[in-house]
């Protein structure tokens, strides 16, 4: 009876290990075509107020669907996908650890939450704030590495209009990301 139970457990990790990779290797997908697309075509769009991140808005948005765990594997991949961007100002791994913080804040802070989950505003509106709050860490971290990061007033400019954009663009960003979420991590 043990040997079986032992079996059972075995198989029961095996399948686990199988289903976290194919998890990880369609997020990795996901966060690459959207990468794709940020380069590609929102970088090439000049917008007043700089504009938003097609990335950044992504991985909270999915990470406040998320747990936190799977909340952290996609800030380590969106992160990856960021520091890779030739826009990018930081060391290679800024955003990474940005990222993966943020990602796992946003998700803890929201996890169980239904009447947040449920609500598409309240969604909406904790993304938007919270690619603010993301993009003030980053700007803190790249004090720490002795970056040269401008004038106060361009710093605020580009948060406010970072922030504005992307509380615009969430709206239509939202149905697509719970889909593919919902894709990935429900097998539908």
């Amino acid at each position: 009876r043990n040997s079986f139970s032992n079996t059972n457990t075995f198989k029961f990790i095996i399948e686990e290990q199988l289903m976290w990779r194919r998890e990880v290797a369609l997020s990795f997908a996901t966060f690459g075509i959207l990468f794709i697309a940020q380069e590609a075509f929102v970088n090439q769009i000049r917008l007043p107020l700089g504009g938003f991140s097609l990335i950044l808005l992504a991985a909270l948005i999915w990470s406040s669907i998320s747990e936190p765990e799977i909340a952290a594997v996609t800030g380590f991949v969106a992160g990856i996908f960021m520091d890779l961007s030739p826009s990018t100002d930081g060391p290679f791994g800024q955003w990474t650890l940005v990222m993966v913080l943020s990602c796992y804040l946003i998700s803890y802070l929201g996890y169980g939450d239904d009447a947040l989950n449920s609500n598409p505003v309240a969604l909406i509106l904790m993304t938007a704030t919270a690619v603010i709050g993301t993009l003030i860490f980053y700007i803190l971290v790249g004090l720490l590495f002795g970056l040269n990061l401008g004038s106060t007033f361009q710093i605020i400019k580009l948060l406010l209009g970072i922030g504005i954009w992307s509380a615009l663009i969430a709206p239509i960003v939202v149905p697509f990301i719970a889909r593919a979420h919902s894709i990935v991590y429900s097998g539908k």
